[in-house]
């Protein structure tokens, strides 16, 4: 009986931190397109910049709430599931990173084309 009960809280309890994770949404995947600096004009520059700094804040914002997710669940979680939870994370992160140092290129050869 203790053993049918534990096993139903546990699973309950793990269902809902599942259920609260859910609540970060999807990681954010529309990634902004970045332009050649070389043949764009200021705008484009400009209109690319705002679109990466806002798809930054989001990335920021799922990562914080899924680290937030995570204290609840990862206590729950074998050692493989803890090891891809943080690589997913990992791997938006630096997808991130990767899209921010495409864009200073492409102000870096804006600059150095038109100045």
């Amino acid at each position: 009986m203790k053993k049918t009960c534990l096993v139903l809280i546990t699973s309950a309890f793990i269902s809902w931190g599942a259920a609260a994770a859910e609540d970060c949404g999807e990681p954010p995947v529309n990634y902004p397109t970045i332009p050649n600096g070389e043949t764009s004009d200021a705008e484009q520059i400009r209109i690319a910049r705002d679109a990466v700094v806002a798809y930054s804040d989001t990335v920021d914002a799922y990562i914080a709430c899924m680290d937030q997710r995570g204290q609840l669940l990862l206590p729950y979680m074998s050692k493989d599931q803890r090891l891809r939870w943080d690589e997913d994370l990992a791997n938006l992160h630096n997808k991130r990173r990767d899209m921010q140092t495409e864009m200073n290129m492409a102000i870096r050869s804006y600059r150095k084309t038109n100045n």
